[in-house]
């Protein structure tokens, strides 16, 4: 890319690295009826989507839910179920679920890890977990988590990270799907903000400085935006930069 605009690139991991609402998609369709399978994914959309405060798009996926908070989401979702059922199902669900990268996920990274310092940043708890079981230290020499009081979209959640890499926050770019969390607050906190915009959601007014794709696969063509200066020298991270639909 010769003389980067960046330094380093972050990224966020449910929805942006790796798949959950496919996975839980494809997951529930080879263990329940249709009757279980609209339920649950018809709740995720009305209940774990968040809209934007006084905009009707979805700022916030919160996909995992479905999975983390089971206990209490599928017992009020799917109360034509008896406990025996609802037990063997919710068990089948944990024996068979796999939340796995995007397709393009891999062939993404392996084309950066060369060149960029990478590392993830996620609200994710379970983040060591998930590192060694997507053994993400194949490509990021970071994986972390905020203390939840410090959680994105919270500034000091990415500073503190740029701090650990000792990167500048203008010379870092953040890739996450999520407006609120990912988007508002990389930029809020001074970063190159990526939207990975895999739903096509509309945003009637997004902020300067953001750029857009709409896979990871569109990702190395925004870097190279980013990259270079505008045409009277300017910094390069100015202006809306769309790839993809």
């Amino acid at each position: 890319m010769g003389d980067v605009g960046f330094d380093a690139i972050l990224f966020d991991l449910d929805d942006t690295l790796i798949d959950w609402w496919g996975s839980i998609s494809r997951c529930l369709g080879d263990i329940a009826d249709d009757r279980v399978v609209d339920a649950l994914l018809g709740y995720c959309r009305r209940e774990l989507w968040l809209d934007a405060p006084g905009g009707d798009y979805v700022w916030h996926r919160n996909t995992w839910a479905l999975h983390h908070r089971r206990q209490t989401i599928w017992p009020e979702v799917l109360d034509w179920l008896d406990h025996a059922e609802l037990e063997l199902l919710m068990k089948r669900f944990d024996d068979e679920l796999w939340v796995g990268f995007y397709p393009e996920t891999v062939p993404t990274l392996d084309g950066l890890v060369d060149s960029t310092r990478l590392a993830v940043l996620s609200n994710n708890h379970l983040i060591d977990d998930e590192a060694e079981r997507l053994r993400l230290g194949d490509w990021f020499e970071l994986a972390t988590a905020p203390p939840r009081e410090l959680a994105k979209p919270n500034p000091e959640a990415f500073l503190t990270v740029c701090r650990q890499l000792g990167v500048e926050p203008g010379r870092t770019v953040y890739v996450g799907d999520s407006i609120k969390s990912d988007v508002l607050g990389a930029l809020g906190a001074g970063l190159i903000p990526v939207w990975h915009d895999r739903w096509d959601d509309p945003w009637p007014d997004p902020p300067v400085g953001v750029h857009r794709v709409a896979t990871l696969a569109e990702l190395p063509a925004v870097l190279e935006a980013v990259s270079r200066p505008g045409p009277d020298g300017s910094p390069p991270n100015v202006g809306w930069t769309n790839v993809g639909r």
